[in-house]
């Protein structure tokens, strides 16, 4: 049976709740690619691939992805958490400002910090290893037989994992243990330095895909086994062409008069090769009477072979070019080298903690396929950015389980019971919990609050109902809470609040309420809906679209000194994209991509108008998307008529 990890709360049997992924977005047209003409723009590979970045729980998608997938992945490199017992945030720029582009994100006065993730656990470690090892059993299962998995942690926790690894993929499969040096140590520490991180390699099976790496000689090895130089400057290394045994090709005649029989030995090669390398220059004919050498010159050589120690690659914040302001981002070069050494071009790549989209944005660059997921609305908004940002980046969605995963979390925090989910999302926002109502179910002060149902968007009736209600119970406000909102309500439901005498505000339920941690610190923001304006300018057959104002209803939660520095609604808004032709082609709940603007470290320019030529006259819905510098998505829709 072999060694085993135990700990309380292990279980045996993993969760596989097969939830149906839903598309939510199309990207078609990279802003790096603008003005490039595609044969195809949009088109999926031949056989139907799109690659795919996900936001949710990676336990749910995983085991959703094993329905297609099941197989067929080539290599996972994930980097989860490393049970720090600490949070990890996220920096991001606001506005217009350029001037700190090669600063340290940290000392930039126009920087907000959001929390990214939490590596905090409530039972310790038992509940980290637990996540840790239902992940691996479905990564496992995803592989291909040619396929290898690459975890990344640190020392406090690699040697658990690697009794989870043997247990789960067989001790027989191990690869290798690689030791990543990040950093140097320390003068100050009171111990050793821990300057390394350990990344675990295991494979599926013996028919695992390897490519030999290799990396440049450094200058003492270069000096002490390069040392000959030739009459064009060229160094190289002296070797035998003789062996003690016969191989193929081999032969144990005289050649040039020399004979390595007489001293028990064969020529390693054919004379035909060592005619063809003396004409080369690549024979060493000595002045004494021992035999000719090869020269083996060090231009010609691939670099030394690479070993499970890389000292050689840096991290991210010495690499001003590559950081996103996302903590725990890995350099791309680490993950150039474990995607070249463990996949081929077209093998599928996975991580499902995609983090800051390091692997994907490799991935891509070097013709794999991939898929990235990550539970964190930040992460999944740079990835987004990163990839757009690469030139030649081909068609990918976004996804998400929808109300699926909703469904899901509500059955198993508060069961059947409608009133016990809403009174639980009533206490989170810090309101009181009313009885006596139908579509009033909190009251925060003097207001009343209307929790809308974790399965459907919050519609205008249902606003309707809830504002009637509360006026009648006298109060003067109403805070609607919902997961989603129908397309252009905050515009619809202002009139109808006004003339109900109320004041209206809607919040976002926000993605963290589904993670206990989340709610045991308190740190749940219900992010008020933001007001979005478009406006759509048709001239023949063209469309003009500009993004014409956007209010950001909390701009209290922006510390004061980033708020003094705003000189415009823009500079709240982080990134836009427009869909000219939403709801065509069947795709009525897709939002397809076909132009955005954002903002990045290096340019931080926004475009404030997109066009749009069309092919032929008709009535259209142009959908506009905004992402805020919250990550909080606002969409609205303009419908045009082309002529």
């Amino acid at each position: 049976m072999g060694v085993r990890l135990e700990w309380d709360g292990k279980v045996s049997e993993i969760p596989r709740l097969h939830l149906p992924l839903q598309v939510v977005e199309t990207v078609n047209s990279p802003r790096a690619d603008r003005g490039t003409i595609f044969e195809n723009p949009g088109a999926a590979d031949d056989d139907g691939w799109r690659n795919k970045l996900i936001w949710g729980d990676n336990l749910h998608v995983l085991a959703s992805l094993a329905d297609e997938l099941a197989g067929q992945v080539d290599l996972v490199y994930i980097d989860p958490p490393f049970d720090s017992r600490q949070d990890y945030k996220v920096r991001i720029t606001v506005g217009d400002d350029s001037a700190g582009a090669d600063q340290e994100l940290s000392k930039i006065a126009s920087v907000i910090e959001e929390k990214a993730y939490r590596d905090t656990w409530g039972k310790g470690t038992d509940s980290y290893l637990s996540m840790l090892y239902q992940r691996l059993v479905l990564l496992r299962e995803l592989l291909s037989e040619r396929g290898s998995l690459f975890l990344h942690l640190a020392p406090n926790v690699s040697h658990l994992a690697r009794v989870l690894l043997d247990e789960i993929f067989g001790a027989e499969n191990f690869r290798a243990e690689i030791i990543w040096q990040r950093t140097t140590a320390h003068a100050d520490t009171q111990d050793f330095g821990t300057i390394h991180d350990s990344i675990l390699c295991f494979s599926k099976s013996d028919k695992h895909v390897w490519n030999p790496q290799f990396r440049p000689y450094d200058d003492s090895y270069i000096k002490s086994h390069y040392s000959s130089i030739d009459a064009a400057g060229r160094r190289y290394h002296l070797g035998d062409l003789t062996g003690a045994g016969l191989r193929r090709g081999a032969t144990g005649s005289p050649w040039r008069g020399y004979d390595p029989g007489r001293i028990g030995r064969h020529w390693a090669n054919d004379p035909a090769t060592l005619d063809r390398w003396d004409a080369e220059d690549r024979i060493h004919w000595p002045k004494s009477g021992s035999f000719p050498r090869y020269k083996r010159y060090l231009d010609q050589m691939p670099g030394q072979p690479l070993g499970d120690v890389w000292d050689d690659i840096f991290p991210i914040n010495s690499q001003a070019k590559q950081r996103l302001g996302y903590d725990t981002q890995k350099p791309e070069a680490l993950l150039e080298r474990i995607i070249r050494s463990s996949s081929d071009e077209g093998s599928i790549v996975l991580d499902c903690f995609a983090g800051s989209g390091t692997t994907a944005a490799v991935a891509e660059r070097l013709g794999r396929r991939w898929i990235a997921c990550d539970i964190g609305r930040f992460a999944v908004h740079t990835t987004r950015k990163r990839l757009l940002d690469r030139p030649g980046c081909r068609p990918f969605v976004v996804a998400n389980l929808g109300r699926y995963e909703r469904q899901v979390w509500q059955q198993a925090t508060t069961g059947d019971r409608v009133r016990a989910y809403l009174d639980f999302i009533v206490a989170l926002y810090g309101a009181a919990t009313v009885g006596g109502f139908q579509h009033v179910h909190g009251a925060l002060g003097p207001r009343a609050v209307h929790v809308g149902a974790v399965d459907a968007p919050v519609t205008l009736a249902e606003i309707k109902d809830a504002l009637d209600e509360a006026a009648g119970a006298g109060h003067p406000g109403l805070d609607v809470l919902g997961w989603e909102f129908e397309m252009g309500l905050h515009e619809l439901v202002q009139d109808v609040a006004k003339g109900a005498g109320l004041e209206l505000r809607l919040r976002y339920i926000p993605r963290e309420v589904m993670d206990p941690r989340a709610v045991q610190s308190g740190e749940i923001t219900f992010h008020e809906l933001a007001y979005l304006q478009v406006e759509a300018k048709v001239v023949r057959r063209t469309v003009h679209v500009t993004l014409a104002d956007f209010v950001l209803p909390n701009p209290g939660l922006v510390p004061v000194s980033v708020r003094d520095k705003v000189q415009s609604w823009s500079d709240y808004v982080d990134y836009w994209a427009v869909d000219f032709t939403f709801g065509a082609a069947g795709a009525a709940d897709t939002f397809r991509n076909q132009w955005q603007s954002y903002r990045t470290r290096a340019d931080r320019a926004l475009e404030l108008t997109a066009q749009h030529d069309y092919a032929e006259a008709g009535d259209y819905t142009v959908l506009a998307k905004v992402v805020d510098i919250f990550g909080n998505d606002t969409t609205t829709a303009v419908p045009i008529t082309v002529r």
